[in-house]
């Protein structure tokens, strides 16, 4: 049954560089979120983070919530990324 990701500090909305500073080579959950004209990400709030793609992709399914889930490092050569 889908639930909501807790939280547990307040989190602020951050743009995509300070993201990717801060969160380097992990896969993110972002609430939030904004996009350009071209729906490239621009800026959000980071829910939830993990080295390990197949956790943020369990937390995702997990809620109800409209998440964006973002990769802040290269892309790896085993990934296809399919809109």
């Amino acid at each position: 049954m889908p639930h909501d990701i807790p939280i547990k500090k307040p989190m602020e909305r951050e743009n995509l560089a300070t993201i990717r500073k801060k969160y380097p080579n992990q896969w993110l959950l972002l609430a939030d979120y904004d996009t350009d004209d071209v729906t490239s990400l621009v800026s959000g709030i980071v829910v939830s983070n993990s080295k390990n793609r197949a956790t943020t992709y369990t937390k995702q399914m997990r809620t109800k919530r409209k998440l964006c889930i973002d990769y802040t490092g290269d892309i790896p050569d085993d990934l296809v990324v399919i809109f």
